[in-house]
């Protein structure tokens, strides 16, 4: 995604669901390798990339964020009469039940 672009709705979900993912994976790692007697060479490589991964993908993380924030990701939008008319059809779904403190 280039800097000048607007993401999408679906771009900023699937941004949210890569950090996790990675943040995930990577804390997995790190307490696989101190849980587990991991060579001394490679726990350089393991602690810098358990924490640049994360750090690399808050990035675009970001990004997206501040995408949603500043209202420039186009979402689908409804008319007021849409809204009330999907809200009047759900109360109409909800049982009719007597109030408690009525004789």
């Amino acid at each position: 995604m280039s800097s000048t672009s607007v993401p999408t709705r679906s771009q900023v979900l699937l941004a949210c669901a890569a950090v996790v993912v990675t943040v995930l994976v990577c804390g997995g790692l790190l307490a696989a390798a101190a849980l587990v007697p991991a060579p001394t060479v490679v726990l350089p490589f393991i602690v810098v990339s358990c924490v640049g991964l994360p750090t690399i993908a808050s990035l675009e993380l970001r990004r997206s964020l501040l995408g949603l924030r500043s209202g420039t990701v186009q979402w689908p939008r409804c008319t007021d009469a849409q809204v009330l008319a999907e809200m009047r059809r759900y109360l109409e779904q909800l049982p009719e039940t007597p109030h408690p403190l009525d004789a």
